[in-house]
């Protein structure tokens, strides 16, 4: 189905050069002021040009540009439109289903308003062109066609006017329109009857009322004494049937009080908790709809405002239904619930920078793509990361192995520095296990997200080599082969390929201790940490976290009983008892 799939804004607020991707579902994401309600606004001002105010230019003398990528425009879709001439006026613009349109405003004013589109057989099919041309005859239409007027849902703004009455360009009166479609078909019949009663009462009825056939012969005939050569007639309008429904005003009714009051008088969460509603109904109306010319867009700034935590999940698959029958969603949010590991991989990351003004990072989606080559590798990537919400809310991502340093690492930065990892926006998320660190990491970097991982030893030795983060054969490796097989004659453990393996007395982990506890392992494991710090990564010198916190055992309940040490414990205690967290977290905030 056809969709804006990309749009490019410049010098709109703090807008000045900010090219995104959209998809038919796509959230923003990002910390307060940094561009998400101005990009929601673009779009909507692409497709439906208004005049602006003078704080919406950057730079007071260069034009505000915003342009729009329509893709999936097929024969199929063409056909759709009613007029054969807007048709003809779209087609040759139209290259291998793509269309390219812009809007530039030199002036305030809406008359400085410009549209344009792309002179399709002199731009490359990807980027944003740098041709253009007028908008031929037509083509507003076929384009009015296809994508007709947004519906703008703001945060929280006019409330009482926007939501209290149906009045003509509130959201209030968008939605209402969209929901009455069906209910105007299925009354069909009172057309029918308007018409008889349009007939009988105007001026031009085929069956005039004689009454006021003879009011207007009596007043004509009073009015000659008074003014010759005038005559009057009484024409009583009658409206068509879906004004009926648009002159409506909503009304909510307390089921256990019986009080009756108007929308507008209802409190701000109430009034908010009904406009989803309503969203979501409509939902449920076009679900077995199959009107596929219009697509139209639904831009909302932070729709999870005053909801509980079900309603937000309940709007977000509401939203998600809508964005497959008729419409295309946008939406700005604060909150993880509004994303899921289904659009996770088409969130974007809207950022705001002093040097740079808006930015928008790469979606996972297009990140994991440019990041693997592998298909196989993306497709299982995408899976393990898209359940991350945690990582589109944070500055520095911290992946780790398990719910042990899940649990542990976050508590410990706590207890050192006295404030939660989330206040300085560092999110340590867990993915497992350490397979998947290279290529998380590759991902997250084409996304522009800061990010490390936190390993035990046997990574150093072990999945580092496989990924090409250290050498396969080094010399680090051939060392601590050695110094292993020299412990294993002394304490009796199992070696695989010169590297541990569990047996009865022994586990991976233990046998690995073991060898950061000897002198000459000691040099060797250091050796091999700081070498994976030039790939983001830090492996626990001491084995594992279980020996940073002098814990003998693994398991829910020496999870529990560490948590429980680590909360009595003082900043000083344990950056003197246990100094690898220390070293590890400021390691992580200077990156």
């Amino acid at each position: 189905m056809h969709r804006v799939s990309c749009l490019h804004i410049e010098n709109f607020r703090a807008c000045r050069n900010v090219t995104l991707p959209l998809d038919s579902y796509t959230p923003l994401v990002g910390q307060n002021n940094a561009g998400k309600s101005t990009i929601l606004e673009a779009i909507r001002w692409v497709l439906k040009p208004s005049a602006l105010k003078a704080t919406d230019f950057n730079e007071s003398q260069q034009p505000v540009i915003v342009a729009a990528c329509v893709d999936g425009i097929d024969d199929d879709v063409l056909a759709l439109i009613p007029s054969a001439n807007h048709r003809r006026a779209i087609e040759p613009y139209c290259r291998e289903g793509r269309l390219w349109i812009r809007v530039t405003a030199s002036g305030a004013s809406s008359k400085s308003n410009t549209q344009e589109v792309w002179q399709v057989d002199e731009c490359p099919q990807d980027g944003v062109p740098e041709l253009w041309r007028s908008y031929p005859s037509g083509l507003p239409q076929a384009v009015s066609s296809l994508l007709p007027e947004p519906l703008h849902v703001l945060a929280m703004h006019d409330i009482g006017e926007d939501l209290g009455k149906a009045k003509t360009g509130t959201t209030i009166k968008g939605l209402l329109d969209e929901i009455m479609k069906p209910l105007l078909e299925a009354h069909g019949e009172l057309t029918t009857a308007l018409d008889t009663i349009r007939n009988v009462l105007t001026t031009n009825g085929d069956q005039r009322s004689d009454h006021l056939q003879q009011f207007d012969t009596s007043a004509t005939n009073a009015l000659e004494n008074f003014f010759p050569g005038l005559a009057l007639d009484l024409d009583l309008q009658v409206v068509d049937i879906k004004e009926f429904f648009k002159a409506g005003d909503l009304h909510v009714t307390d089921t256990v009080s019986g009080d009756r009051r108007r929308f507008d008088q209802m409190g701000t969460g109430a009034q908010r908790a009904i406009q989803m509603a309503l969203i979501r109904y409509l939902a449920d109306v076009r679900r077995t709809e199959d009107d596929r010319l219009s697509r139209r867009l639904l831009l909302i700034d932070e729709p999870e405002l005053y909801l509980h935590p079900q309603g937000v999940r309940r709007l977000r698959e509401a939203l998600k239904t809508l964005s497959s029958a008729g419409f295309q969603i946008v939406f700005s949010t604060h909150s993880p619930l509004m994303l899921s590991r289904e659009n996770a991989p088409n969130t974007v990351i809207v950022g705001n920078t002093i040097d740079d003004g808006v930015t928008a990072r790469k979606p996972m989606s297009q990140a994991v793509q440019d990041a693997l080559e592998d298909a196989e590798s993306q497709s299982q990537t995408l899976f393990e990361l898209g359940n991350l919400v945690d990582i589109y809310f944070a500055d520095r991502v911290v992946l780790c192995e398990g719910k042990t340093d899940r649990r542990l690492l976050p508590l410990a930065y706590e207890r050192l520095y006295q404030r939660s990892p989330d206040l300085d926006h560092i999110a340590f998320v867990s993915v497992g296990g350490c397979n998947s660190f290279a290529k998380a990491l590759s991902v997250l970097s084409a996304m522009d997200i800061r990010a490390c991982a936190i390993a035990d030893l046997d990574f150093a030795y072990t999945n580092a080599r496989k990924s090409g983060l250290l050498e396969r054969d080094g010399a680090d490796i051939a060392a601590a082969k050695a110094a292993l097989s020299r412990l294993q004659a002394e304490s009796g453990f199992t070696l695989n390929g010169g590297l541990p393996q569990k047996c009865n007395q022994w586990s991976a982990a233990d046998i690995w201790a073991c060898f950061a506890s000897d002198e000459e392992g000691q040099g060797i494991a250091q050796s091999s940490h700081e070498a994976l710090k030039a790939s983001r990564i830090w492996a626990w010198p001491q084995g594992c976290i279980e020996q940073v916190t002098g814990s003998d055992d693994k398991g829910e309940d020496a999870i529990i009983e560490q948590e429980q040490q680590l909360r009595t414990m003082s900043a000083v205690e344990i950056e003197q008892q246990m100094p690898a967290f220390k070293a590890c977290f400021d390691w992580i905030r200077s990156l």
